[in-house]
């Protein structure tokens, strides 16, 4: 399949081309021959308006994807042949999520032959297969004009139903595969599907205007009426749910919502099964045929929206931030003698929202801020406050920890998890499970009813509160929670400004700021947790009967086993320890205590305390 590409200068055409659709998606890929794509989108950022006047735009390529051109006698151009392709557009799209939910969608019917940004930078192209129910294109330019206008009107309400934003529409008299263009762009990561399979035009359409209730009818086998009547039952149950209801796609939680399109007071509720029967009910009582496996294959369906209640909040707030530190102020109403507390609260902030956005698919938000006080200092109020409104259903801090699976599932469902009185987890469930689930980037799990298990990229931080300082169980160095003890109450009287801190971070994440904790950054927390530590007996008793000697020649290499018999005779047999192994390794992360290798295997330097 060839489409044309021309090249004007003050209005004349200089040059046409012809290229295979393959080869221009590849060229697209990296084309910035004169720079100017890159310009173009650089000056728009800088506009903000794609109409106003680009020095560059008239020298830039015009592609007409939907014809391929030749000159004529006169030296103008002519249509040779249709080549099946009519173009659609989406514009005023607000970022990559945006532009890349907008391939995505355009992916998911058989008919697209190519999904890509446009030149601005902010629109996507997509390019549907298109060919009469006779399977032969016209090669009159009036009849081809006629196909063309049908075959889009066609094209449109279909990819309508499944598009997550409005298509921006062709005026009637610039409808024809002569004056549908597009100026050359560049996209490095374009959606090609050679082996498209066309959008049949039925002959009937040629003859009449498309209406708006019309949509493709099922390809089904059987007789011609039995077609016609499923058809028109899925139109109407279509146009009844249009008419009455709005749905859409919850990504996030992985469910479909509905609300009522006449309702201001009602917002979006799940469609569970009570709702989904109740939809049935209301479809038949409209004098619909149809059966209540025809709504659940609608709901379950990509003609609904995708939406992303995560994305759809951040989105509105970029480039909005007003440069005041926000960050900054709310890390202030936490009173504590850390000086490292305001820049490690904005780098794990950073990182909460980097996982939101799945910035990371190698590394999870794998530090958490442990607030230690007593009672009534507003530890939980300030960790519940640090989500907005209109994103507070991903705040969680009921979560039962020993349960792992529902940990798992929540760790792909909720934003924030508060981990509150970390002090009641058991150390052996810190240094196991929890170590390991605070650093995953992604987590495996099996959906309720499902039958098998789906990897699902992580969406939750965590952050813990705790009533008590000797509480971080893992010997070998706590890395993965930020001790941090409060010196007074929280200040949870200011309210917060959730747009503009919220903002202020994906400015700072657009910028480059690092939303992960550096080696240096990592060492100075695991030296600053040491007071938290929670020292068990048998090092206590250990310090009764050694010291640690900083020089070989005040003290003796002995074993583990040497040192814990040593260590028993005073305690007694009421101290027990399940593994020699164990012991060692408390022995093995004692800061400035000495080891070496020997024969009998890690022996560590001490001298024992007279008596």
């Amino acid at each position: 399949m060839k489409i044309s590409i021309i090249r004007t200068e003050k209005g004349v055409t200089k040059h046409l081309s012809t290229r295979d659709l393959d080869t221009f998606i590849e060229r697209i890929k990296r084309d910035n021959r004169n720079g100017d794509v890159a310009r173009l989108r650089s000056e728009l950022e800088f506009l903000g308006n794609e109409e106003r006047e680009y020095q560059h735009l008239l020298s830039m390529p015009q592609v007409f994807p939907a014809v391929l051109m030749t000159r004529g006698a006169d030296g103008m151009l002519v249509m040779k042949e249709l080549n099946g392709v009519v173009l659609l557009s989406v514009g005023n799209l607000k970022g990559d999520d945006e532009l890349r939910l907008t391939k995505q969608a355009a992916q998911l019917l058989p008919m697209t032959l190519a999904a890509f940004v446009g030149s601005s930078g902010r629109s996507v192209k997509v390019l549907v297969s298109v060919v009469p129910e006779n399977g032969l294109l016209p090669n009159d330019e009036d009849e081809a004009t006629l196909f063309y206008q049908r075959a889009y009107e066609l094209a449109s309400l279909v990819y309508e139903r499944v598009l997550p934003f409005t298509l921006t529409r062709i005026d009637k008299e610039n409808l024809s595969p002569m004056k549908v263009v597009f100026r050359m762009t560049q996209d490095e990561t374009p959606y090609l599907n050679p082996k498209a399979t066309p959008l049949r035009v039925p002959e009937r359409v040629l003859m009449e205007r498309i209406t708006t209730r019309m949509v493709p009818a099922p390809m089904l086998v059987g007789k011609e009426n039995d077609k016609m009547k499923v058809g028109k039952e899925t139109r109407d149950l279509i146009d009844f749910f249009t008419k009455n209801y709005r749905f859409r796609f919850n990504s996030v939680m992985g469910y479909t919502e509905y609300s009522l399109n006449r309702s201001l007071s009602v917002g979006w509720l799940p469609v569970d099964e009570r709702v989904q029967n109740s939809l049935s009910m209301a479809a038949r009582m409209a004098g619909l045929d149809v059966w209540d496996k025809d709504v659940n294959r609608y709901l379950k369906s990509s003609i609904i929206r995708e939406y992303n209640p995560i994305h759809e909040y951040l989105w509105r707030l970029k480039d909005t931030w007003d440069g005041k530190d926000h960050i900054g102020r709310l890390a202030a109403t936490v009173p504590t003698d850390n000086p490292h507390w305001a820049q490690w609260f904005r780098t794990w902030l950073l990182g909460m929202v980097a996982q939101w956005l799945g910035k990371s698919r190698q590394y999870g938000n794998s530090v958490a801020p442990l607030l230690i006080s007593r009672q009534g200092y507003n530890k939980s109020t300030f960790c519940k406050s640090l989500i907005p409104n209109e994103l507070q259903w991903g705040y969680n801090d009921n979560l039962q920890i020993g349960d792992k699976k529902s940990v798992l599932q929540a760790m792909g469902q909720f934003l924030l998890i508060n981990l509150d009185e970390f002090n009641a987890i058991s150390p052996k469930l810190q240094e196991g499970f929890l170590k390991n689930v605070i650093q995953l980037a992604s987590v495996k799990v099996k959906r309720p009813y499902g039958k098998h298990v789906e990897e699902f990229p992580r969406l939750a931080s965590f952050i813990a509160t705790a009533n008590m300082t000797d509480i971080l169980a893992d010997p070998s160095g706590n890395r993965r929670f930020i001790g941090i003890e409060l010196t007074g109450p929280i200040n949870v009287s200011r309210r917060i400004n959730h747009n503009q801190l919220y903002a202020q971070i994906l400015n700072a994440l657009d910028n480059g700021e690092p939303y992960w904790f550096d080696q240096q950054q990592t060492e100075l927390i695991m030296e600053s947790n040491r007071q938290f530590q929670k020292v068990p007996p048998v090092v206590q008793f250990f310090h009764e009967c050694f010291d640690i000697p900083q020089n070989v020649e005040e003290g003796e290499f002995m074993t583990s086993a040497a040192i814990f018999a040593e260590v028993r005779k005073m305690a007694g047999n009421d101290l027990h320890l399940s593994s020699l192994v164990a012991f060692g390794r408390l022995l093995t992360n004692m800061p400035d205590l000495q080891r070496r290798r020997a024969k009998q295997g890690t022996v560590y330097l001490v001298r024992k305390r007279r008596k």
